[in-house]
């Protein structure tokens, strides 16, 4: 599923314009950026939340060649203060010059849309954001924390999200719970 496909469902779900599904929607993505850039946590419920890793650099070596090589890697970053919805939707609707209810319907579309395209196995990408699709976890052993008995934990397949290089470099996302059990 591409970002016009993506547009596409929202003004169908949410009843708005094209146009005004893909201002809510731009203007969602531009939001997200600028607030991780300022080092907070983007929450949304029944999704996820998204926020900016930390660059760290790694040492390794090219899988070609074998020279040794250095890259950047982004971690998650803890403790980061959590931005809420409601001031999303807000700066979103004075951004799109749309009624708080519209943006918000046309939010609650586009989590929609993401959940149905992961829970159908496809990919959703969004240019210059990123695209959200559906990983496989192979099963594997654990231990009881109480106990320390090695028990079986099943494979499972999980939601991930890959940020885009060029506009979303270093973009961090935990789904949400509803978002897995939506997957499978």
């Amino acid at each position: 599923m591409n970002k016009s496909e993506t547009i596409d469902s929202i003004s169908r779900s949410a009843d708005v314009t094209k146009a005004d599904a893909k201002r809510v929607l731009d203007a969602l993505e531009a939001r997200i950026k600028s607030h991780s850039d300022a080092g907070e946590r983007v929450m949304l419920r029944g999704l996820g939340s998204f926020s900016r890793g930390a660059p760290a650099q790694k040492a390794g070596r090219n899988p070609r060649t074998g020279l040794p090589l250095t890259y950047t890697a982004y971690h998650h970053v803890t403790g980061a203060p959590s931005f809420s919805e409601s001031k999303l939707y807000k700066e979103i609707s004075a951004a799109t010059q749309l009624s708080e209810g519209a943006t918000k319907r046309a939010i609650d579309a586009f989590k929609g849309t993401m959940k149905v395209a992961l829970r159908n196995g496809d990919m959703a990408a969004l240019n210059g954001f990123g695209c959200f699709y559906v990983g496989k976890r192979a099963a594997r052993n654990g231990r009881n924390p109480q106990t320390g008995a090695t028990i079986k934990i099943a494979a499972a397949k999980v939601p991930k999200f890959r940020a885009s290089k060029t506009g979303n470099k270093g973009g961090k996302f935990s789904p949400a719970s509803a978002l897995k059990d939506a997957v499978n």
